[in-house]
C-alpha cells in the first residue's frame, strides 16, 4: 500500500475511534484496546486482528439494531392505534346499552397491553363498533317501519274524513231535494184549492198529498238517521285511530328524547359531554351576540391526573373524575353550564359574567376542591385543578375563545398548577396538552 494511502487509512481509523467512543457498550473494550496500541505506535498491520473483531462486533450490533428497531416500530404503531381507539371511544356517541362495554374497553386500552392483549383489544373494538352499527341499523329500520305505518294510517283517516264529508254533502242535497218537492206539492195543493168547486174531491186530494208528504218525510228521516249513524261510526273510528297515532308518536318522541339525552351525557360523571357543549356554546354565543351581555369560558384540567392513574389505578382515576364533575356542577350557578370535554378536561360557560368575575368564582371552586380531602382506600390523594379563563369580545368566534382559554390554562400549569389564569394577549400559543397532566 502506498505511504500516502496508509497515512490516510491510519488517520481514518483514529477518527473512527474518536467518533464511536461511547456509542455502544460492546464497542468500548475494542476501542480502548486499539487506542492504547495506536498510542504505542503500532502499525495498521499489527492492528488487523483487532480491527476485524471490531468489524464483527459492528455486524452483530447492526443485526440486533434492525430487530430492535422493528420491534420499536411495531410498538409505536400499536401505541398509535390504541390512542386512536381511545379517542374514537371517547368522542363517539355510544347507545346506553353499550356504555359498559365502552368503559371496560377504554380501561383495557389504557392498561399498556402486551401483544396478545393488544390483538384481543382490536378484536373487541371491532366487535363493539359492529354491534353499534347493527343496533343503529335496527333502530333506523324500526323508525322507517313506524313512519310507513303512520303514513298508511293517515291515508285511512283521510279516506274516512272524505266519506264523512260525502255523507254530509249527500244529506244536504237530500234536504234541498225534499224542500223542493214539498214546495212543489204545496203549490199544487194551493192551485187546486183555488179551482176546486166541491169539498169532497178537495178533501180527498188533500189527504193524498199529505200522506205522500208524510211518507217522504218519514223516509227522509230514516235515511238521515242512517247517514248520521254511519258518520258517527266513521268519526269514532277516526278518533280511535288518531288517539292510537298520538300514543305511538308520543312513545317515539320520548324514545328519541331519551336517546338524544343519552348521546349528550357523559356516562362516567353524569355531566353533559363534548357534543352537548358544542350545542350549548352555539346557543350561548348567539345570545351573547344578540344581547351584548358578557360571556366567559373556563377550561378546567386535573393536575397530574396521569400520576393518579399510574399510582392508584384507573378506578381511582374514574373516582377522581366523578368527584370533580360533581363538585364543579354543585358549586356553580344555576345559569352556568358545566360539561366534561374529554379526558381530565372540563369546560364551564358563565353567561352575564366578565372575566374578572369568572376568575373570582373559579378561585373559590379551585380552593374548595383543594380542601376536599379526597382519598382512595383510606389513602389521601392531593387533588388540585388548574383553570384557564377567557371572555368573549367583539366579533369573536367560540372556537377562538376556546383556544385563548386553553392558552390561559397552559400558562396556569406553566406557573405551577393549582391556579386560575385569565387570558392576556401575548400568552404562549402552546396548548395545555403539551404539559404532563
Amino acid at each position: 500500500m502506498p505511504v500516502d494511502q496508509e497515512k490516510l487509512l491510519y488517520k481514518l481509523v483514529i477518527q473512527f475511534l474518536i467518533f464511536c467512543q461511547g456509542s455502544h457498550k460492546l464497542l468500548e473494550p475494542h476501542l480502548l484496546h486499539i487506542g492504547k496500541r495506536l498510542k504505542a505506535g503500532e502499525s495498521l498491520d499489527d492492528l488487523t486482528p483487532e480491527l476485524q473483531a471490531v468489524s464483527k462486533t459492528l455486524i452483530h450490533i447492526s443485526k440486533h439494531s434492525e430487530i430492535d428497531g422493528a420491534e420499536k416500530g411495531v410498538g409505536r404503531q400499536n401505541d398509535f392505534l390504541l390512542q386512536k381507539i381511545d379517542e374514537l371511544l371517547l368522542n363517539a356517541s355510544v347507545p346506553l346499552r353499550f356504555q359498559q362495554q365502552k368503559t371496560t374497553l377504554r380501561r383495557r386500552v389504557k392498561a399498556k397491553p402486551d401483544d396478545e392483549a393488544f390483538n384481543k383489544i382490536i378484536d373487541s373494538a371491532i366487535a363493539l363498533l359492529l354491534n353499534i352499527k347493527d343496533y343503529a341499523v335496527s333502530e333506523q329500520k324500526d323508525i322507517d317501519n313506524f313512519l310507513a305505518d303512520l303514513k298508511e294510517q293517515l291515508c285511512e283517516i283521510e279516506q274516512k274524513a272524505e266519506q264523512v264529508g260525502s255523507s254530509s254533502r249527500s244529506t244536504s242535497d237530500e234536504h234541498q231535494k225534499l224542500n223542493s218537492e214539498i214546495y212543489l206539492q204545496l203549490a199544487n195543493m194551493k192551485d187546486y184549492t183555488h179551482h176546486a168547486e166541491e169539498l169532497a174531491p178537495l178533501k180527498s186530494l188533500t189527504d193524498e198529498q199529505l200522506d205522500r208528504l208524510m211518507l217522504k218525510l218519514v223516509t227522509h228521516r230514516q235515511l238521515d238517521e242512517e247517514r248520521q249513524r254511519q258518520a258517527e261510526q266513521q268519526i269514532e273510528l277516526m278518533t280511535a285511530k288518531l288517539q292510537s297515532l298520538e300514543t305511538e308518536t308520543e312513545t317515539l318522541r320520548i324514545k328519541l328524547k331519551l336517546e338524544h339525552d343519552r348521546a349528550m351525557c357523559d356516562v362516567l360523571t353524569g355531566l353533559p359531554n363534548r357534543l352537548a357543549y358544542k350545542e350549548r356554546i352555539d346557543m350561548e354565543a348567539s345570545r351573547w351576540r344578540r344581547y351584548k351581555s358578557p360571556l366567559s369560558l373556563a377550561i378546567w384540567d386535573i393536575d397530574y391526573f396521569k400520576s393518579i392513574n399510574d399510582n392508584y389505578g384507573h378506578k381511582a382515576g374514574d373516582k377522581t373524575l366523578m368527584l370533580v364533575g360533581q363538585l364543579l356542577r354543585t358549586n356553580c350557578r344555576e345559569s352556568d353550564f358545566v360539561a366534561r370535554y374529554g379526558g381530565e378536561e372540563f369546560v364551564m360557560l358563565m353567561p352575564n359574567t366578565h372575566a374578572s368575575q369568572a376568575q373570582k368564582m373559579a378561585e373559590n371552586i379551585r380552593a374548595m376542591i383543594e380542601r376536599c380531602g379526597f382519598n382512595h382506600n383510606g389513602e389521601k390523594i392531593n387533588l388540585t385543578l388548574s383553570c384557564g379563563i377567557c371572555e368573549f369580545s367583539e366579533n369573536d368566534q367560540h372556537d377562538e375563545v376556546f383556544v385563548r382559554a386553553d392558552q390561559a390554562l397552559y400558562q396556569a400549569k406553566k406557573d405551577g398548577r393549582n391556579r386560575c389564569e385569565v387570558y392576556k394577549s401575548g400568552l404562549s400559543p402552546t396548548p395545555a396538552s403539551v404539559l404532563s397532566a
